[in-house]
């Protein structure tokens, strides 16, 4: 089945309150709610551009596919680029006790990345 993966972005870009977040950038409420439950059966290509430029992300990393029982081999399908580990990455809990040498490496990587990125 596939489904929004945007638990995971909006903690990855350390969004608490999606909601608030969505609705900032023009979402309605039920829109929201939907895409924050990832309760959707179908998305507008409109609104998922909308929702990837708002995360500044690709709609690869808003999808995820979870292969149904009944699916065989689901790694030799093309979908199964869209299965995501089940990790949510929250940089603030990982960065909590590290030194402030080891956050400024980190700052200055994130620099490198976002400067070789443009």
């Amino acid at each position: 089945m596939l489904r929004l993966n945007t638990k995971a972005l909006f903690a990855a870009r350390l969004i608490d309150r999606p909601q608030a977040f969505l609705r900032r950038r023009g979402f309605s409420p039920s829109t929201a709610t939907q895409i924050i439950t990832g309760d959707v059966s179908q998305v507008k290509l409109k609104v998922l551009e909308r929702l990837c430029l708002a995360l500044n992300c690709t709609p690869h990393d808003v999808l995820e596919w979870e292969p149904d029982e009944g699916v065989k081999e689901p790694l030799s399908f093309e979908l199964s680029a869209l299965i995501k580990e089940k990790e949510i990455i929250e940089l603030n809990e990982q960065v909590r006790g590290l030194t402030l040498t080891e956050i400024k490496d980190i700052n200055r990587y994130i620099l490198e990345k976002r400067n070789k990125s443009r």
